[in-house]
């Protein structure tokens, strides 16, 4: 074993469909330091880390093609095939010691593991909020949408007969104090009349009259 840092071994474990995408998932192992993790991949992916090789005008192993005559994604038994191809790359390519002191080979590893660790992160997040019993959005979105019966408003109550009876009371027409006393105000007061430019009561042209 040498002495490299990126000395890694790469081996294709399994494949998972995702609707309409695969992913097939890469373990990586350090030889030097243990190191171990995983992650997971597109075929795309995958081919342009392959495309990038290239550049470093080595031989390089055989990448698995696409078959054009058919959608590799829709076949499961084309998928298990491509795994195990893939599988069978990345243990050669890791045997070439110009591959893994490659820049491009490096930032591939790095950035396998910072998504790695990023997974793990929010994998943990998780487990930890599971055991705090802290709810999660979908079950506070139920909790605030959650129907609650509006509390019984008196004035939309239907009024009972003593209601009735009192309103119809009021609505009744009653002519005012102060009106009522205009009236009797003026039956009281006997105005004053002039008569020959004398000012003379009305009552006591009514008693003249009567006698």
């Amino acid at each position: 074993m040498q002495d490299n840092v990126y000395d890694f071994v790469i081996t294709v474990s399994q494949s998972f469909k995702n609707e309409e995408t695969v992913y097939y998932q890469l373990n990586y192992f350090n030889q030097k330091n243990q190191l171990v993790f995983y992650n997971q991949h597109r075929y795309s992916e995958l081919k342009k880390f392959h495309q990038a090789l290239e550049t470093l005008k080595i031989t390089l192993p055989s990448f698995p093609g696409t078959h054009w005559w058919k959608s590799v994604n829709q076949h499961p038994d084309l998928i298990e095939e491509r795994k195990q191809l893939l599988d069978q790359y990345f243990r050669s390519l890791t045997c070439s010691k110009i591959v893994r002191d490659s820049l491009i080979f490096k930032n591939f590893i790095l950035s396998a593991q910072k998504e790695a660790e990023k997974r793990i992160l929010k994998e943990e997040k998780v487990k930890i909020k599971k055991a705090e019993g802290i709810p999660n959005r979908n079950q506070i979105k139920l909790k605030t949408n959650k129907y609650q019966t509006p509390a019984t408003n008196p004035v939309n109550l239907p009024p009972t007969p003593d209601n009735v009876k009192e309103r119809s009371q009021s609505l009744e027409h009653k002519p005012s104090t102060s009106k009522i006393e205009k009236e009797n105000n003026k039956k009281l007061q006997s105005p004053i009349l002039n008569f020959g430019g004398s000012k003379i009561f009305r009552g006591i042209l009514s008693n003249a009259a009567k006698q």
